[in-house]
């Protein structure tokens, strides 16, 4: 991956199986930059970037539930026009969308979650570690704040009512978590979810909810947080990929 900010696609000709890697709110395929390189060389891989992201503040404001839902949908139809079968890796936002699209389309076999809003639940530590990142004054020890750095692609502006914009977005996710949680138990795909204790943005009421659908196997992550990993914990990430992939 050449630029953090921008999508991956590498087609593989005559290929069966495609990865499709749909990242989260004000996100960036670049939280995908250790789990990419693991998918074996005769499948197709597409990290996507969901419409409006990537982008200034106002591009990000100027999208929707209905185009987010659009670019993931265009995604899913493009792969499948060349390959029998999708496995969809998402995180935050973007594993609500794969359930969505597994729930329509049999063609996708598998599911890889990571961090799935079922519940949210902003934790205090969030707010000054956000206007760290928008203020760019990040020590070099605080591996959250720049984990959060490095899995944000949006491009901050300094007029703070642009940020006005942002609210209509954020309705738009409570909108797909609150539809998504009461259509879970159709969902007959086999999944795989990671979710962390010290999650800033997820409630761990979501592993409660989760753990109630068989076709569910939920994973615990001790230490990990909404955007960093410690490096036992993605280790442990990285092998389960490759086993799902098998």
């Amino acid at each position: 991956m050449q630029n953090k900010h921008v999508e991956y696609k590498k087609i593989v000709e005559g290929a069966d199986k495609a990865v499709l890697f749909i990242h989260g709110i004000m996100g960036t395929p670049n939280h995908f930059r250790d789990l990419i390189p693991l998918v074996p060389e005769n499948y197709s891989v597409y990290a996507m970037v969901t419409y409006g992201h990537c982008g200034s503040v106002t591009d990000f404001s100027n999208a929707s539930l209905e185009k987010w839902e659009q670019s993931v949908q265009k995604s899913v139809d493009e792969l499948l026009e060349t390959h029998k079968e999708i496995y969809l890796v998402g995180h935050s936002m973007g594993t609500l969308f794969s359930i969505e699209q597994a729930m329509k389309e049999p063609r996708i076999k598998k599911l890889f979650c990571i961090s799935i809003p079922i519940k949210v639940g902003v934790r205090a530590r969030m707010i000054p570690m956000a206007l760290k990142v928008y203020r760019n004054r990040i020590k070099d020890d605080d591996v959250y704040a720049l984990a959060l750095k490095e899995c944000y692609g949006v491009t901050d502006s300094k007029n703070i009512f642009k940020y006005l914009g942002w609210i209509p977005r954020f309705m738009d996710l409570f909108k797909l978590i609150k539809r998504v949680r009461k259509n879970l138990g159709k969902l007959n795909t086999p999944c795989v979810a990671f979710q962390s204790i010290p999650d800033e943005l997820v409630s761990p009421k979501s592993i409660e909810i989760l753990k109630r659908e068989s076709n569910i196997r939920v994973e615990i992550l001790e230490n990990s947080t909404h955007m960093y990993y410690p490096e036992n914990e993605m280790d442990y990430l990285k092998e389960e990929f490759k086993q799902f992939l098998l």
